[in-house]
């Protein structure tokens, strides 16, 4: 899975890239915010959707344990995002009321999808194939919004609490999907391809942000 999931390595992207070069501007910085926030927003309603349906046990609470932090432990990890979005002057309203782009929308379809309707493997692959990625690009991200861009603690708080926060959720799904291959060893290639396929519209969303910003150059 590793090995599939290095092929879509995020800090790779040619928009976090730039990010990390400083060479994002004021106008990139809450148009990407804006457009993300959808998923940010919408990664509860993904673990809610699986929690729904899985059978009583350990696996569907940790499942809500994972989505009570997102939603009611501290600040709710989408307000968190949303002081980032206004930290670079977008508003409340202008950020609920923004349209996403195609590739953004793709990947928001693609983890409900996992979520509603694959195998808890799967599902799980699609969560660690994101959470997983997390810490390494929120601790990279937070750098550079304090060192290039001159964001003060309460905008980079999203990107603080996700380079640990994160740690431990991807270690959790990770040990679950272990159990369940262990399992059923046949489900082994439709949750590698589970992974896989949800790193790659992670990627793909970064592709039509950075289309955008480079259209907005243009």
């Amino acid at each position: 899975m590793e090995t599939r999931l290095k092929k879509y390595d995020l800090l790779c992207h040619p928009f976090y890239q730039a990010w990390s070069e400083g060479k994002l501007t004021r106008d990139d910085l809450p148009q990407y915010a804006a457009q993300y926030y959808h998923h940010v927003a919408a990664f509860p309603t993904y673990l809610s959707a699986l929690h729904s349906r899985l059978e009583d046990g350990a696996l569907r609470r940790m499942v809500l344990q994972n989505l009570y932090e997102e939603e009611m432990e501290g600040t709710a990890h989408s307000d968190l995002w949303m002081r980032f979005a206004e930290g670079f002057g977008a508003s409340d309203a202008e950020v609920r009321a923004a349209s996403v782009c195609p590739e953004l929308a793709q990947l928001i379809a693609t983890f409900r999808t996992f979520a509603a309707s694959a195998s808890p493997a799967e599902a799980l692959a699609a969560f660690y194939a994101y959470e997983s990625q997390v810490p390494r690009v929120a601790h990279t991200k937070a750098q550079g919004l304090r060192e290039m861009y001159g964001a003060d603690s309460r905008t980079t708080s999203y990107f603080t609490l996700h380079q640990t926060a994160d740690v431990l959720h991807s270690n959790v799904w990770r040990d679950e999907i272990n159990k369940q291959l262990t399992a059923d060893i046949s489900s082994a290639d439709a949750t590698l391809n589970a992974a896989e396929n949800a790193a790659k519209a992670l990627w793909n969303a970064l592709d039509g942000i950075e289309h955008e910003r480079t259209n907005r150059i243009q």
